[in-house]
């Protein structure tokens, strides 16, 4: 898990990415009524936006939510995997739940189809999102950070013995 701001953004857009594009795919794909060209491209196109979107809630109005979430329900000698399990359990269903709205939204649809819908859309986006998180945005997102965590670290211990070899070679004998 991330260990200092640096980490945690670098570890936020990971996840963000993914869970954008491939949601924003799945639900355009359904709207325009299948997987081509056209929908790829309406996603590209889509996703800057969306990730904007996403994002900033995620980390300003989800994310405080989540942490409250985990202090409730998670314990300091619980083990890792059900911190994960979780935290992607909170964060999936809340970030379901507004994106279903907004994603409609942003797709062209007015209040009355968003919400007559909202029962058909939201449970689907729910399941798609916590597998995605689970099994591909999660784990691609954490072996990026044990990436990012062991060069930090292989560069500390560079420096470290850098300045051991400077102070080594500057003693008088």
């Amino acid at each position: 898990m991330p260990t200092n701001k640096k980490e945690g953004m670098i570890f936020g857009i990971c996840m963000c990415a993914i869970m954008v594009f491939f949601m924003g795919l799945l639900n355009i794909s359904i709207h325009l009524g299948g997987f081509d060209f056209n929908s790829i491209k309406t996603n590209l196109i889509a996703f800057p936006v969306t990730f904007i979107i996403a994002f900033i809630l995620e980390n300003v109005v989800i994310g405080k939510i989540n942490h409250k979430l985990l202090e409730k329900f998670v314990d300091k000698n619980d083990s890792k995997n059900s911190y994960i399990l979780f935290n992607c359990f909170f964060i999936v269903t809340l970030m379901s739940l507004v994106m279903t709205i907004i994603g409609g939204f942003l797709g062209g649809d007015n209040a009355s189809t968003i919400f007559s819908e909202f029962f058909i859309r939201w449970p689907r986006n729910f399941c798609a999102a916590f597998f995605l998180n689970i099994l591909v945005a999660g784990p691609i997102s954490r072996t990026l950070l044990r990436v990012i965590q062991k060069n930090e670290s292989n560069n500390s211990k560079f420096e470290l013995a850098t300045v051991k070899v400077e102070k080594d070679n500057n003693e008088v004998v």
